[in-house]
């Protein structure tokens, strides 16, 4: 009885209220039209809550340099739409304030769950597909073009990501997510009929190409949906964009036990959308400006030796960490020679420090020009407002 009163928020719900998933729904606003066979797709991409203006003005940027227009606005928090009509953005485009892309994406909209899955699949991988008797004129040029290529594609290359808007919001139980991961699973039903990519790969090696199918519902009758193969973009196993692993490009990090900043999640997060660690007892890491210690905390996890360098001491558990040396200096000045690390080591770099833009690019072409790291994770920080993209260029 308590649950019918009061809503999710905990408010006492009026008799002449709207049920709770229509309010909360119209949050996503305008919804978006529905594509047709051939016509423009929208791009959709997701950032951190509060940057979304922040996305816009990068891709509005790269779009007059490249010489077009393009129509950027965000119908939900964490959340962009890009109506790309005349095709400057490239499909494998990779924002540096986005964590996740739908490329050349589809909107349909059907009644039912089985409904739904149908029309994403049609609409994604051609229209009468597997029916001669089709209406040619209704087949989309791109979705024929990708039904082709996933017909090839390696067993257990496709992976599927079923997504609600609150996700963007970090919600633990967010509206039509139940819904969405029905879909889902209608969907992976219906691609292992016809595409071996959708089965379970034969063996445990790994596919040399990924798949990502995303399917974000809009309305309980409205679905964005895209179908790309996963670009290559750095050396680590997950180094694929968009990010086949973590829906949303959202990684878990975490951690339980107290650690000495939150700054920690920065670090774990780049690992984890990367899966690339560093080598446990083998490794050793020069951590720049590390104090008060979260990404030392993350490395010492990892099993590694660390050189933590900077002008404060670190939390009192790492300096009496034999594992953690610590360096009071200068980290724009330091060079490994000057920890005895010499150029047969795996060195790692990872930098958090607060400074200016440019101090961090000088930075990272000095470890860069002197080979002095086999990986570097550095952060760059900006003072007020807005950013200065030239310096990410």
């Amino acid at each position: 009885l308590g649950r019918k009163r009061y809503t999710r928020e905990g408010t006492k719900k009026s008799n002449n209220s709207v049920d709770d998933l229509e309010t909360r729904q119209e949050e996503l606003s305008p919804l978006p039209p529905l594509t047709v066979p051939n016509g423009p797709r929208p791009f959709y991409f997701t950032c951190r809550h509060t940057y979304e203006h922040t996305l816009i003005d990068e891709i509005n940027r790269y779009a007059r340099r490249n010489g077009g227009e393009v129509h950027a606005m965000s119908p939900y928090p964490g959340l962009v739409r890009v109506e790309d009509n005349d095709g400057i953005l490239p499909t494998f485009y990779d924002p540096v304030y986005a964590l996740q892309s739908m490329p050349q994406s589809v909107v349909v909209t059907a009644e039912s769950i089985k409904s739904i899955s149908k029309q994403v699949i049609n609409a994604l991988l051609g229209v009468g597909s597997d029916d001669d008797n089709e209406d040619e004129s209704k087949t989309d040029r791109i979705s024929q073009q990708q039904h082709d290529r996933l017909r090839s594609a390696e067993r257990g290359s496709l992976s599927i990501h079923c997504l609600v808007p609150g996700m963007c919001k970090a919600q633990t139980k967010p509206v039509m997510q139940h819904r969405s991961d029905k879909i889902g699973e209608e969907i992976a039903k219906m691609t292992k009929k016809m595409f071996p990519a959708a089965r379970k790969a034969a063996t445990e090696e790994d596919p040399n190409t990924r798949w990502l199918l995303q399917v974000m519902l809009q309305s309980p009758n409205i679905a964005v949906a895209s179908l790309v193969e996963c670009q290559k973009k750095g050396p680590g196993q997950n180094s694929y964009w968009p990010n086949y692993v973590h829906p949303l490009g959202l990684a878990k990090v975490d951690i339980v036990e107290k650690m000495p900043s939150s700054a920690y999640r920065k670090l774990m997060e780049g690992i984890e959308c990367m899966k690339i660690t560093p080598k446990p007892k083998l490794t050793t890491v020069v951590d720049l400006g590390a104090c008060p210690g979260g990404w030392t905390s993350v490395m010492r996890r990892l099993g590694c030796y660390v050189v933590a360098v900077d002008r404060s001491e670190l939390d009192p558990v790492l300096m009496r960490d034999d594992m953690v040396e610590f360096v009071k200096g200068d980290a724009f000045t330091f060079e490994p020679t000057m920890a005895g690390i010499d150029k047969e080591q795996d060195c790692w770099m990872i930098s958090d420090v607060i400074a200016y833009p440019e101090r961090c690019t000088e930075l990272l072409q000095r470890w860069c020009e002197g080979r002095w790291a086999s990986n570097m994770i550095v952060t760059m920080k900006f003072q007020g407002g807005e950013p200065d993209l030239d310096e990410l260029d």
